[in-house]
């Protein structure tokens, strides 16, 4: 294998394509949203899931002031409305979510709006932050979850129904996900 010098600050980007989702955050008064490629899933029992922010981002310190966040899965569909909350800061336009044609409503569990458009939602109160280099990791309970019932199928949801967005540095795409779709083997 050829090996060359490489930037080891930028060894991250080997990790893309990443799934893409949208993080609503504070109320519906004063929401919040950012488009984040870094998060995880990290326990089933509690349901945990980590999600990594830089501390310059706005959202940074709306989830920290208001202990919770929703992870809403946006498809393919919403790429324009994905780019535009993750490009564009809270801080400079409040009203960032509306001006990118979202809707919001109220979560059930927890007082972070959720987006309607987006056909997953998954409710997450603020259990932990662990501080993890240039980032940090906000770790959420996942409290309640909303699932469009025209994409759910018995496993979680089907694939072939919501096309999910994957980012590659500069680049926002569902294809890698076409590729990788193989129903035969399930």
């Amino acid at each position: 294998m050829k090996t060359s010098e490489i930037d080891l600050t930028t060894a991250y980007r080997f990790m893309y394509p990443r799934f893409t989702i949208i993080v609503s955050s504070g109320t519906l008064s004063k929401p919040n949203a950012l488009a984040v490629a870094w998060s995880t899933p990290l326990s089933a029992d509690p349901p945990l899931i980590g999600i990594l922010i830089a501390e310059k981002r706005f959202s940074y310190e709306t989830i920290k002031e208001g202990m919770c966040f929703v992870v809403n899965i946006p498809n393919y569909d919403l790429i324009e409305e994905t780019h535009y909350v993750g490009r564009i800061s809270g801080r400079d336009k409040p009203n960032k979510i509306l001006e990118a044609g979202l809707t919001l409503e109220a979560s059930n569990m927890i007082a972070a709006p959720r987006i309607k458009e987006c056909k997953i939602n998954l409710e997450c109160k603020l259990v932990d932050i662990i501080t993890t280099g240039d980032h940090e990791m906000f770790i959420g309970e996942i409290v309640d979850i909303a699932v469009d019932s025209s994409i759910r199928d018995d496993w979680s949801y089907d694939v072939t129904k919501h096309e999910s967005i994957y980012w590659r540095q500069s680049k926002f795409s569902s294809d890698v996900y076409r590729l990788n779709v193989n129903l035969e083997d399930d």
